[in-house]
């Protein structure tokens, strides 16, 4: 019969055979797992070829092996059947060489007679031929895994195939991708049929997921895989059965039955009987797990549960008693100890070198992760031009991560010996796909991490804010702030979950946005006290904002304007307030566009400095004070600089632009300026900075903001002229004149008839100076109290739990304020209980600590926690933990943008989301990241899928 050449695709394998690498005979590592006449026989080429076991080692293999006796004279057949068809091959062609020369027709019928003779031989592997006896054939071989009993079967079929050259397996992928670990054998069986010894039910099985105490979920045909992952398993195992629902027909299962009663008295255990719960029936584990559907009377408690409890008393004296089940017994307890640690057996042997490569890819992969986490907290790119493993350290092309691996194996035994051992179509787990996965995990435990402190805190508040990306996608950073509870006492934490894109800018659009996120997070918004944003009108709008929206749903989330933005915009405002202000800070802008656009005049500049200019933004108030700073610090210097390239070679151009600013800075109108916007920016940057911090809380904001307040005011009031007395002296010694210049008066035109003369102004030019810059310290303190009124609105609420009025105030006043609180917080607070708690707090915790009287509400709250007084006062402790958890700033979206900044530059601007989001979230969370155990992450990343190794 003509037989079909066919290269078969194997799209998965068992669990166990593709990393056997280490030789089982001389425990050399092997020299290739892709090709499957290589590593299936678990030898070296040289011991395979050698047959170094001797016939009484080859007898033990079969004797304590855990392949059925017929797969084991199936492999052996099959091997002595592989060599005697060699050696005919072989002798033909020895004895065509030495042979006269015959027609053409009878060669062809003397290789057809030859091909016949090897088909015959092929196609009976268990015959009895004595040329095929186990004992005395010379290739019988050191097999010690179903998984490799199962692998000889397949290339058995192969081999009948006539694939015969090497070559012809380079299309079989071994090592290829496992969906539900089960082999596809749809090809093979079409083309083959059942008669080539491939047990596809074993196959098909090896997909059930078990319960090793129940042996009523066990299927009927057991895999080899899955009897040594139940018998492992129950190794030592022991529970109290539970019998309460075993009655069948008035009857119920006696405990006495799983014990056997001896003569002399004594009682034994019956370890071989147990209760499925599943079934309610009565199981013999062993004869459950050997079971063999072609012996006669198979008993029931081998095949589907005994469950004649009438009858238990005779049948199971009479199987325990049977040849069946002492035989299966043994076969049990030989496995145990083949599996056992500390003993002896071939199987222990092969776990010992399964958990020795399993060690070795463990290895691998943590120096892998920790590449990994380390480009994604650094923000780094990853991937290079060239990603060819062969070209690591090759190749400049590389990108950082094959440079990082190469660079850690210099250092790292087993990465070493995994890039040496790699072969073109091997395993790496170096390409982007696995490095996305790593990054899911890691990501997706950071952000479970973040989850579970919030929803262990209960309270808490969102922040979010709106940003374009170099892709001109507008990302939407999510933050939220919550209390945690540690050590210490308590912790204010405002943590990133990840961006979100925005693709309608409306207040609409943005809060479904955000309570989409906050539902796939499970977050409840029922639990929401706070929001943040900036003072955008499709954020802070107060009828079709964000948080107009969202207080429709949640009226206790309670916003608070960001007081970094609205403190920016408070200063902002007021330098626009006159053309002569603007007109200051455009000199000063113009001058570091000056020095910065040439690399000469820089060069030049920073010569003479002692740090260089700055220029300033418009939405970052603390950049113009950068500015400002420098300039009035170095003022005499930059003059000096000018000078020096007045006098050099410069162009026309820059010759002009240069005098205009000579002119510019050279004005004692300017050096006044100058001198007050230092004073006043230093005072509104300390408080920014201030602002800006992750755990500061409204109290402490509120304090700030008022004191810079009542500087602008005194400022007003004196500080003007004694920035006016130390412009005079500055001017003095940079040879300026110390006098404000006076402008013209414009004299209108008299017309015909009119006989008033035009007004003449009689107030000095330091008088109108004067007006100006008190006009605007006006505007900044008009603009501290218009827009900072909701978090002053918001601390009076929660002022009577600051230390100084919790323990001075009247018991009337406090019973007066806690009232209010309740009313605004009655899901919250029991307003009864909250009275007592406060009255008896009052008394006897101030006795424990008096210096509680000058504490902060968050020290308070850590107070209470350290000393565990959370369940003697939880409504207390309930105020203290809304009171921290509402939000002072936006700043940490802000910062979130920083990081999206440098993750998603220019070279990376192709980023997907997901990959986005999840260097993100590593990134900014890199505290948290740090804590992960890289074990539970290669335990995710082999559960997600079966892998090619078994990790």
């Amino acid at each position: 019969m003509e037989s079909t050449r066919k290269k078969l695709k194997i799209t998965a394998a068992p669990r166990g055979i593709w990393e056997l690498n280490i030789c089982v005979a001389c425990k050399n590592p092997l020299d290739s797992t892709s090709k499957i006449l290589k590593c299936l026989h678990g030898m070296c080429n040289q011991c395979f070829e050698s047959n170094s076991l001797v016939p009484g080692e080859r007898d033990s293999v079969c004797q304590l092996s855990i392949i059925s006796d017929k797969a084991i004279k199936e492999i052996i057949n099959y091997n002595c059947a592989r060599q005697e068809k060699k050696r005919l091959k072989s002798a033909n062609n020895e004895s065509s060489i030495s042979a006269k020369p015959e027609s053409s027709n009878s060669t062809k019928n003397e290789s057809s007679n030859s091909a016949n003779n090897e088909s015959s031989i092929s196609a009976k592997p268990e015959s009895s031929n004595s040329n095929t006896n186990p004992k005395n054939s010379c290739c019988a071989h050191y097999f010690i895994s179903y998984d490799i009993a199962l692998f000889m079967k397949i290339s058995y079929i192969l081999e009948n195939a006539e694939i015969e050259e090497e070559n012809e397996f380079e299309n079989i992928d071994v090592c290829g991708s496992v969906e539900n670990n089960r082999i596809n054998v749809d090809e093979i069986i079409s083309d083959h049929g059942e008669n080539q010894g491939l047990n596809v039910s074993e196959v098909m099985n090896e997909n059930i997921i078990l319960d090793f105490k129940d042996p009523g979920t066990w299927p009927e045909k057991i895999t080899n895989s899955q009897r040594t992952h139940i018998v492992k398993m129950r190794i030592n195992y022991s529970e109290k059965l539970d019998l309460t629902r075993s009655e069948r027909d008035g009857r119920s299962i006696n405990v006495s039955w799983f014990f056997k009663n001896l003569v002399n008295g004594n009682r034994c255990r019956r370890t071989w009987l147990d209760y499925s719960k599943s079934k309610n029936a009565l199981f013999c584990v062993p004869c459950k797990l050997f079971l063999n559907l072609t012996e006669k009377n198979v008993s029931k408690l081998a095949l589907d549960g005994f469950i004649n409890w009438k009858k238990v008393s005779e049948r199971i004296p009479e199987h325990e008693n049977s040849n069946i089940h002492k035989k299966n017994f043994c076969t049990w307890k030989m496995l145990e100890m083949s599996i056992g640690e500390g003993k002896g057996g071939i199987d222990k042997e092969l776990q010992d070198s399964i958990k020795l490569e399993e060690n070795h890819w463990r290895l691998v992969l943590k120096a892998i992760i920790d590449i990994i986490m380390h480009l994604a907290m650094e923000g780094s790119a990853f991937r290079g031009a060239d990603e060819l493993v062969s070209s690591i350290g090759k190749s400049n092309d590389s990108g950082k991560f094959l440079n990082l691996v190469k660079l850690v194996s210099n250092y790292n035994e087993p990465l070493r010996i995994h890039l040496e051992r790699h072969k073109k179509g091997g395993i790496t787990y170096f390409s982007h796909e696995i490095q996305n996965e790593f990054l899911e995990i890691i990501a997706n435990k950071v952000r479970s991490t973040i989850l579970s402190q919030i929803k262990s805190a209960t309270y808490y508040s969102i922040l979010f804010d709106c940003t374009p990306d170099i892709s001109h996608e507008e990302q939407m950073s999510q933050v939220i702030r919550y209390v945690v509870v540690n050590e210490n006492g308590c912790e204010i934490v405002e943590s990133f979950l990840g961006f979100i894109q925005v693709f309608e800018k409306t207040g609409e659009s943005i809060t479904e946005d955000i309570l989409r996120s906050l539902s796939k997070d499970g977050i409840d918004l029922a639990n929401c006290r706070g929001q943040s944003y900036d003072n955008g009108a499709n954020m802070a709008g107060k009828w079709k904002g964000v948080q107009a929206r969202i207080s429709a749903i949640n009226e206790l989330a309670r916003f608070i304007p960001c007081t970094a933005h609205s403190l920016n915009l408070v200063g902002l405002h007021a330098a626009k307030c006159s053309p002569e202000l603007e007109k200051f800070f455009g000199i000063i802008q113009k001058l570091f566009n000056f020095f910065s656009s040439s690399t000469q005049r820089w060069d030049m500049l920073k010569k003479h400095l002692k740090f260089s200019l700055k220029g300033y933004s418009t939405t970052r108030w603390s950049a113009k004070y950068r500015a400002v700073k420098s300039l009035y610090l170095q003022l005499a210097q930059v003059i000096h600089t000018c000078n020096v390239l007045k006098n050099g070679n410069l162009c026309e151009e820059a010759t002009v632009e240069l005098n205009s600013l000579l002119k510019g800075i050279t004005n004692f109108n300017f050096l006044c300026m100058l001198t007050i916007w230092n004073k006043i920016l230093m005072a509104i940057d300390k408080v920014n900075v201030i602002l800006q911090k992750q755990n500061i809380s409204i109290d402490v904001a509120t304090n700030h903001i008022k004191g810079l307040l009542k500087f602008i005011e005194k400022f007003r009031e004196e500080g003007i002229d004694e920035a006016l007395i130390e412009s005079k002296q500055k001017a003095t010694n940079l040879s300026i004149e110390p006098v404000f210049p006076s402008i013209r008066s414009r004299k209108k035109k008299k017309m015909p008839g009119e006989l008033a003369d035009d007004d003449i102004s009689t107030i000095s030019e330091e008088s109108n100076f004067k007006i100006l810059m008190k006009n605007v310290c006006d505007r900044i303190s008009n603009g501290l109290k218009e827009r900072f009124d909701s978090i002053d609105e918001a601390a009076q609420d929660f002022s009577f739990l600051d230390g100084k009025f919790l323990f001075t105030l009247p018991t009337i006043q406090l019973k007066k304020h806690a009232m209010d609180f309740c009313i605004k917080y009655e899901k919250d607070i029991d307003k009864i209980e909250f009275i007592l708690e406060l009255d008896s707090f009052t008394q006897h915790v101030f006795q424990l600590e008096n210096k509680l009287i000058d504490a902060r509400s968050d020290e308070i709250l850590s107070f209470i926690l350290k000393n565990g007084l959370q369940d003697a006062y939880p409504n207390i402790y309930t105020a203290y933990q809304i009171f921290l958890t509402l939000p002072v700033t936006s700043a940490s979206c802000e910062r979130s943008f920083s990081k999206l900044k440098i993750i998603k530059s220019y070279l990376r601007s192709t980023t997907k989301q997901r990959r986005l989001n999840n260097l993100s979230i590593i990134s900014i969370e890199h505290e948290i990241a740090k804590t992960i155990n890289y074990d539970d992450i290669i335990n995710e990343f082999a559960s997600k899928k079966a892998r090619k190794v078994v990790f």
